[in-house]
């Protein structure tokens, strides 16, 4: 499907469950930018100064311009989509890009049922992305618990997560082996990281491994998780390598792949700690997904042109070719006729000889 189309379907997906389009300003004030650069995906920011002297930004982020206009009242909660274009460094070579996303986030006072709906709207997204496609799922609250059991500082915690995004489970060892620390919880984060199992066999593999330095009301909150799982949501897979910046999320994150995109599709988790930082109240999850790189997916379809390839020749009727060209792109197909193979799609109606068949 065409990234256009995606993208509609997506916001038509969103909406069946409640989530209003929110639309904003291509800019906004730099200090907003400013004191959250931490929580940006890249800390440069394309700036310009306004007729009246004020310093503007081309936004980099569209978390961060919802957060801010939204207000909390209690008992409820806010949900909103949207459909954007944002400004940063991307790419090999880190120059500014004019970058498609689109995604939710539900703010307020949220419960299991919220986190659960989030990550579900997450696979579903992936799954119109793609039939091969994976959301790699892990808990914030599983990293604070192997921090506390650790009681090291701030570099040392920023050295232990850093080698468990990157599974350097070498150096990890040698740390370990450094710092003196328990053999038995770096066994454990050997099992994390070498689990293989969906969102809803987490909970019972934590418990056959014993690691009773997992907070008993984590793993209340996992197995509720684990309860609204469905067969549908089996591409949920834990991925205790999943670390986002622990100063802004907290409780789940998460990833998105696809094949054919070596990089992340998508991305989200829950962010009440962002909340914290910009005096807000309530809780709040969402992602992102980077529309544009949805472009490499459609091009790596066995490099087609269009959805169905129609093929005709000198004895075919004009008429036929017009009439079945109509037929097709009412049926919802992009269609390329041709007089030979030397173009593509994913399907092919031949109507040379006479005869046509798919």
């Amino acid at each position: 499907m065409e990234p256009e189309k995606l993208m509609e379907s997506f916001a038509d997906l969103y909406r069946t469950y409640g989530y209003r389009h929110f639309r904003m300003s291509k800019f906004e004030k730099y200090e907003l930018y400013a004191g959250y650069k931490d929580f940006l995906v890249s800390d440069r920011v394309i700036t310009f100064n306004d007729t009246t002297g004020e310093l503007l930004a081309l936004k980099p982020d569209v978390t961060l311009s919802i957060v801010r206009s939204t207000e909390y009242h209690a008992g409820q909660k806010q949900k909103l989509c949207y459909r954007e274009r944002v400004y940063r460094p991307a790419g090999s070579e880190h120059r500014f890009q004019e970058i498609t996303q689109c995604g939710l986030e539900c703010i307020g006072d949220l419960d299991g049922y919220d986190v659960y709906e989030v990550l579900h709207l997450a696979g579903e997204s992936l799954r119109m992305i793609s039939a091969d496609r994976i959301l790699s799922v892990s808990h914030l609250g599983i990293v604070n618990c192997l921090m506390d059991a650790l009681q090291a500082d701030e570099p040392l915690q920023q050295m232990v997560l850093q080698l468990i995004a990157s599974r350097n489970l070498h150096e990890l060892t040698e740390l370990f082996r450094q710092q003196n620390w328990s053999q038995p919880l770096l066994s454990d984060i050997r099992e994390l990281l070498s689990l293989n199992c969906t969102m809803r066999e987490l909970p019972q593999c934590i418990r056959a491994y014993g690691m009773n330095w997992i907070a008993d009301d984590l793993l209340r909150e996992l197995e509720e998780l684990s309860s609204l799982i469905t067969e549908d949501d089996q591409t949920m897979r834990f991925d205790f390598s999943v670390i986002n910046d622990i100063h802004y999320y907290n409780g789940i994150v998460f990833q998105g792949f696809v094949q054919g995109i070596s990089e992340k599709v998508l991305s989200g988790g829950r962010y009440d700690s962002l909340l914290r930082r910009m005096n807000k109240k309530g809780s709040a999850i969402g992602f992102a997904v980077y529309c544009g790189l949805l472009e490499q997916i459609q091009s790596a379809e066995s490099g087609s042109d269009a959805d169905v390839l129609l093929l005709y020749d000198s004895e075919t009727s004009l008429l036929k070719v017009r009439d079945t060209v109509r037929q097709l792109q009412a049926e919802g197909c992009s269609v390329s006729a041709q007089r030979s193979t030397a173009g593509s799609g994913r399907r092919v109606v031949d109507l040379r000889g006479g005869d046509d068949h798919a």
